[in-house]
């Protein structure tokens, strides 16, 4: 999770690259399952100040349809890798660190999406809760090599917001560096983190195991379990969480940015399948597609996929066809706004909605998408050009039209410039 403000210029990777798992620059992703509904926290990233974005929060149902949101009650731009647990009384607490004090907190809301509320300053950095099957009590996990023992009370005033104790974890943590996840399988507990340096392509994912809590654990012989792979695309993997889908594990983390990398500012979140076996965390493979690979369907099919697209300017490397290639990692830019995109889906179709996932989805643009069958006479889709709004807000624009070429223009942007990761044209599956 570390952030510092230094740039280093990468080489040129003309390869696939992991597909992120949903547009635009989110690291540190803690994945939990809430109901029926996944959620995605994570560091609203891409922002090279050392603060970033907006607190957002990507839910999904099935893996294919993702939303985002806000969460509500945060402090704008100074959060870094949230991480959120339900207490027994219902509520959820969402553990998180400063990006100005380097140091740890705990908020509480109602909701998974809040709004929360300051609760108590904690300490420690990149602290994860963890609810321990075996003795049910919660605890938090620090990149200080600490457990935290909370306050399990439910009826205290200060339940899950006050360290009881704090645990130091014993045995070989080798390259114990910063992002610590505990998980528990089958009598063992994997005491998993990040090492390396987050801006450099050393960052990779290792861990230990042991039969008790606190340890001692022994650093497993497959360790790292996950680390720079510059063949698939992956380059500074770490700073993950796992979740069961459908009885089957996941590791959701990030990876940097291969155009702007090795970085510690420009990291998209990515997944693979790992399996517990024995005493050994397993990497089974990397994830492209986590729809595909579970077998879910979506709500929509994307007619602008891999179809012809054009645009009034482009920048070098980021041409139009890049916002219609299926990946979250590459984008039509350009130096300048106004700027317009235009797909030509081959031939008249009847459509439900466009996606339009701008670079930035906490920015603020103006924008507007038009339609046509000929490419002379246009349609307004939708408009949004009269006054700024953030992007995520107006992604999804939903409208029933029938159409051969849809167009976006982006007006303006905070950035002065037109980029998109994607536009999609959607028709109801």
């Amino acid at each position: 999770m570390n952030k510092l403000i230094v740039l280093f210029s990468f080489f040129s990777i003309s390869m696939l690259a992991q597909n992120p798992v949903v547009p635009g620059y989110f690291a540190d992703p803690s994945i939990k399952k809430f109901g029926d509904t996944y959620y995605m926290y994570s560091t609203t990233d891409g922002y090279y100040s050392g603060n970033d974005g907006e607190q957002l929060v990507w839910t999904t149902k099935n893996f294919a349809d993702w939303d985002v949101q806000t969460i509500a009650g945060m402090p704008h731009e100074t959060v870094w890798a949230p991480a959120v647990i339900q207490g027994d009384n219902g509520k959820y607490y969402l553990y998180c660190q400063s990006s100005v004090d380097y140091s740890g907190y705990v908020y509480s809301g109602d909701s998974p999406t809040g709004p929360f509320k300051k609760e108590a300053h904690l300490g420690g950095f990149d602290i994860e809760p963890f609810r321990d099957p075996v003795s049910g009590k919660i605890y938090v996990i620090s990149a200080g090599r600490e457990l935290f023992l909370m306050d399990n009370d439910v009826k205290s005033p200060t339940y899950l917001t006050k360290i009881e104790k704090k645990i130091y974890i014993k045995g070989n943590l080798f390259d114990y560096t910063e992002g610590p996840y505990l998980v528990y399988k089958d009598g063992f507990y994997y005491c998993m983190w990040a090492g390396g340096r987050c801006w450099e392509t050393s960052y990779k994912v290792r861990y230990a195991v042991s039969k008790n809590i606190d340890g001692p654990y022994e650093e497993a012989s497959n360790s790292p379990i996950l680390k720079t792979d510059l063949n698939a695309g992956i380059s500074g993997p770490g700073h993950h969480s796992i979740t069961e889908i459908d009885g089957r594990s996941f590791m959701f983390y990030h990876r940097q940015d291969l155009v702007k990398g090795p970085t510690c500012d420009y990291r998209f979140p990515a997944v693979s399948e790992v399996e517990f076996k024995n005493g050994k965390i397993n990497l089974i493979s990397y994830v492209d597609d986590l729809a595909q690979a579970l077998n879910k369907k979506g709500k929509y099919t994307n007619l602008a996929l891999n179809k012809n697209a054009f645009s009034s300017s482009q920048n070098a490397g980021f041409e139009a066809s890049k916002a219609v290639d299926g990946k979250n990692d590459t984008r039509w830019t350009t130096g300048g706004a106004p700027s317009d995109i235009t797909i030509d889906l081959g031939k008249e179709f009847s459509f439900d909605a466009v996606r339009v996932c701008f670079e930035y989805p906490d920015k603020y643009v103006t924008f507007k998408i038009e339609t046509s069958t000929d490419y002379q006479n246009w349609q307004p889709y939708a408009d949004k050009s009269q006054e700024a709004v953030q992007g995520f807000k107006e992604m999804l624009q939903q409208k029933q039209a029938k159409a051969r070429y849809v167009k976006v223009t982006v007006n303006n942007s905070e950035d002065r410039n037109a980029s998109l990761w994607e536009v999609q044209v959607l028709k109801n599956n």
